[in-house]
């Protein structure tokens, strides 16, 4: 079952694995393989670049959100476009 990531925090870290997404904050890490992610929604802030951003929205969807959760900017998936 596919999954909807928010990442609100803009202390978080993300690595970008070729099957795996890493997201490191102070107390914890979670790596959540792709397959299982449906949209990831990551606050502005959070320092990533845009050959990553691309690289994740080849498979599924991606949007940016402020610090309240409000979509600011999104990357569609290319298969819906």
């Amino acid at each position: 079952m596919k999954k909807t990531i928010i990442i609100k925090n803009s202390s978080t870290k993300i690595d970008i694995s070729s099957q795996y997404l890493v997201i490191k904050t102070v107390s914890q890490e979670n790596i959540i393989g792709y397959r299982h992610i449906k949209e990831l929604f990551i606050n502005k802030l959070i320092d990533i670049s845009m050959a990553n951003c691309l690289k994740l929205a080849k498979k599924f969807d991606l949007y940016f959100i402020n610090q309240h959760g409000k979509i600011l900017a999104k990357v569609l998936s290319y298969e819906k476009v």
